[in-house]
Order: structure tokens, then sequence, then C-alpha cells
């Protein structure tokens, strides 16, 4: 039983990774790309995608949450 909540909870949160980063590029999108927090933003972003390649999903939902706080946006 309590394996079976591990891995849903990991595959909940491997669902939600590429859904947070897109929010983050999609937001870094419309702002100045030049902007220092922007650019940390979507180095925080390209950190959260390769976590999720290598399938560390909370480390990349964690990032990704942080990278969206940088550039403001509301969840």
């Amino acid at each position: 039983m309590i394996t079976a909540l591990a891995v849903s909870a990991g595959t909940a949160l491997a669902f939600q990774c590429p859904t947070l980063i897109k929010q983050g590029r999609d937001a870094a999108a419309k702002m100045d790309a030049k902007d220092e927090k922007v650019k940390k933003a979507t180095a925080m972003l390209d950190k959260a995608e390769g976590l999720h390649k290598e399938g560390k999903h909370a480390e990349s939902v964690a990032e990704a949450n942080e990278a969206l706080a940088a550039l403001g946006v509301k969840k």
C-alpha cells in the first residue's frame, strides 16, 4: 500500500513538472530577456527540466515553483 502511494505520488509529480516549466517559460517569454530575474528564472527552469529528465520529479517541481515565484507568477 505504501509503495503504491509513493509510486502514484511520483507519477503525479512527473506530470506536474512539464506544466510548471511551460508556465514559467511562457511567463518569461513575455518579459525582458535581459532582466537579471528573468535570466535567473530561465536558468532555474532549465535545471528543473534536467531534473525532470533524470526522474527527480520532486526536485524538479520545487525548482520550477521557485522559478515561477522569481518571475512573480501566481498559481
